[in-house]
């Protein structure tokens, strides 16, 4: 695995320090995708420029059609700037270069689990009832309807009808 740094000078151009060529969107991507890191920065400011990169990098995947963002959590994320959507995961995929590593090389369950967990979070954070607790719920209000039958059998039980006797 190597670190790239790739400088973004004015004219949009972007060269990788590490190969001492210059790259396109395409080819950051897929350095990432191989597992390389790579940090990209403003040549004039010296501003680190990684996380609007990326999103360039999302952008044209999205425009590509390569992207699996459903648009109604980017039409959410517009309406809400983004704001909760995006603390949320950058909280929750902070994770450690080596849990990242360690999942990757245990297989892919790891890294499903973990985005799992993130897309259970958001669904929290975004007051949205995830798939287990609907189930949790229906399945409680099924507990609670056959307590209310249960009672109400008590309370009222069926009249049986009486069969008058004869006089004799």
């Amino acid at each position: 695995m190597e670190t790239h740094v790739v400088k973004k000078y004015s004219n949009r151009k972007l060269y990788d320090t590490f190969t001492k060529k210059y790259v396109t969107l395409d080819v950051i991507a897929e350095l990432l995708r191989s597992g390389d890191e790579v940090r990209v920065v403003d040549r004039n400011t010296g501003d680190d420029i990684t996380a609007v990169t990326l999103s360039q990098i999302l952008l044209d995947m999205e425009r590509q059609r390569r992207s699996t963002i459903p648009e109604p959590l980017l039409v959410d994320m517009v309406k809400e700037r983004g704001e909760q959507l995006i603390s949320m995961l950058r909280s929750s995929l902070a994770l450690p270069r080596q849990t990242l590593r360690r999942g990757v090389g245990t297989g892919a369950q790891a890294l499903e689990n973990r985005v799992d967990d993130v897309v259970a979070t958001g669904l929290r954070n975004l007051n949205i009832a995830s798939y287990d607790e609907l189930a949790a719920l229906q399945e409680k209000l099924d507990e609670l309807t056959a307590r209310v039958d249960e009672l109400t059998r008590e309370l009222h039980p069926p009249r049986t009808s009486r069969r008058s006797g004869t006089r004799g």
